[in-house]
């Protein structure tokens, strides 16, 4: 080897071990940035025509797990789909008070069914009849108020919905750019590590939205699909939309596909928002509560076929009726022609009790009070027709039933308890659910920054390789310009 040839390898050494040194020390300081992963250099040997050439980079590399990827990116969907619902559930269980002991609800149906009762034991006090319709319009307030704080929870989690479409729009729109960026930078044989960083991290928060599959492209891309099939990037972004009545997501073309958009914070927002009530857990949540609402004050306001269901309103209104007395209706409220069931909005006690124009019928009084302890309470609607000409009429059985309910042979209070405590379920269930989805999603955060983070004792191991390497190559260097300038004076 002519000492050319040795000046030129050293020279290679000298800046290969230079470029390792940056990289090493590039690193170090990321060590802590969140999805920052470990990179490093690759060699390729330099051969000339005499056999000797030295070393040079042919490109870098980041630490990667596919495997772990894929799992994190799993269970940050599941993760954020748990959160979500545990969100709106904490929500629910706010308006129906679960936390009170007792609950509104049932505090205030016993006070009206203790008020009857006193009352029916001395129906010639005042007093007491004041107190029947006082507890009446308690009870049919806290009514009221918890179907109008559902629809208000129920446009909270449709503008929650737009904004997740919105933001999932976004991260694609990201992903994409990225792939363009990396695709451009490996054609100029540029570094991309720090690009593919970003796209993971990018592809992980459209995880948080819906689960994702990542399939890798030739030129560095990568598709995005969901596990049903759906694309979310192939060469482009898909756009999606939310639909017209605003609880579900359309693509492109108009259709719903929200059940192919799963395992995310949109499946629990559009389950939450379903009109379809089922009896999992977070699904058709504002459609259960409303019906069951809805079909628990129909048995203060509904009368069965021949007054044989026992309700409330049978025993009060075919009850003789006494001067100045209300002859019917104790509460009222405007029916709903296409379900033949209350608008809650208007469900209240009859006015004309309220402002004193009509007083509580006396011969009702025990009636209504036993009427409480009745348990054959199914009053269901049949409509027929249409408004203003619809016909409703009620069967009577022994199954209170409604979206997402049915309790068998229950009291008034019976069923307002199973309201309650189905809602209380269901919340549990799903707190206890998101704190494992939630420590098992930092456990796979945890492992895949172990597996592919910077470990900053074996970078400086490296880093000091590298300086020994750099300074053999600066030591050959110096050796050959001492022989030159030995063999210099030894010309002259």
């Amino acid at each position: 080897m002519s000492l050319t040839n040795a000046l030129s390898v050293a020279l290679s050494g000298l800046q290969t071990s230079t470029a390792a040194a940056q990289v090493i020390s590039n690193n170090v300081a990321n060590a802590q940035t969140n999805g920052y992963t470990n990179e490093t250099i690759d060699l390729t040997e330099i051969v000339n025509s005499s056999g000797f050439g030295g070393v040079e980079i042919s490109g870098y590399s980041n630490a990667s797990d596919s495997v772990l990827s894929a799992t994190l990116n799993s269970a940050t969907s599941n993760a954020s789909y748990l959160s979500t619902q545990n969100s709106y559930m904490t929500q629910v269980q706010s308006i129906l008070d679960s936390t009170g002991n007792p609950p509104a609800l049932s505090n205030d149906l016993s006070n009206f069914q203790s008020a009857w009762t006193e009352y029916a034991a001395s129906p010639s006090d005042v007093t007491l009849e004041k107190s029947v319709i006082s507890t009446g319009q308690a009870l049919a307030n806290e009514i009221s108020n918890i179907s109008t704080q559902t629809a208000a929870l129920q446009t909270y989690a449709q503008t929650n919905l737009a904004t997740s479409v919105k933001t999932l729009n976004t991260d694609l729109q990201q992903v994409q750019s990225l792939n363009s960026q990396i695709s451009q930078a490996l054609a100029n044989n540029q570094p991309v590590g720090e690009l593919e960083d970003q796209r993971a991290q990018a592809i992980n928060n459209v995880a948080q939205y819906t689960n994702v599959t990542v399939l890798q492209r030739s030129d560095g891309q990568v598709a995005l699909y969901t596990s049903s099939g759906t694309a979310l990037i192939d060469g482009q972004a898909i756009p999606f939309a939310v639909s017209d009545n605003g609880n579900s997501v359309v693509n492109a073309a108009g259709n719903d596909v929200s059940s192919q958009l799963s395992g995310g914070t949109l499946q629990a927002q559009t389950d939450f928002l379903s009109p379809t009530a089922t009896t999992a857990n977070g699904v058709g949540v504002i459609t259960k509560l409303q019906s069951q609402l809805e079909n628990f004050a129909n048995l203060f306001v509904a009368q069965t076929p021949n007054n044989t269901g026992g309700s409330f309103a049978d025993a009060y209104n075919t009850a003789a009726t006494g001067t100045g007395e209300q002859s019917q209706d104790f509460f009222t409220a405007t029916i709903d022609s296409s379900t033949g069931l209350p608008d809650l909005s208007t469900f209240a006690v009859n006015a004309n009790l309220v402002n004193g124009t009509a007083a509580v019928k006396v011969a009702s009084a025990t009636a209504v009070s036993n009427t409480f302890a009745a348990t054959n309470l199914a009053i269901q609607p049949t409509v027929t027709g249409t408004s203003p000409n619809y016909t409703d009429t009620y069967a009577t059985g022994t199954s209170f039933t409604a979206a997402g309910l049915s309790a068998q042979n229950q009291t008034y209070s019976g069923i307002a308890n199973a309201i309650l405590s189905g809602f209380q379920q269901a919340a549990n269930t799903i707190q206890t659910q998101n704190a494992t989805a939630s420590t098992q999603q930092a456990y796979y955060q945890s492992s895949l920054s172990s597996e592919t983070g910077v470990n900053t004792d074996s970078e400086l191991v490296n880093l000091t390789n590298w300086e020994n390497s750099y300074a053999a190559s600066a030591h050959v260097i110096s050796t050959i310009q001492s022989m030159m300038q030995t063999l210099e004076g030894m010309v002259g």
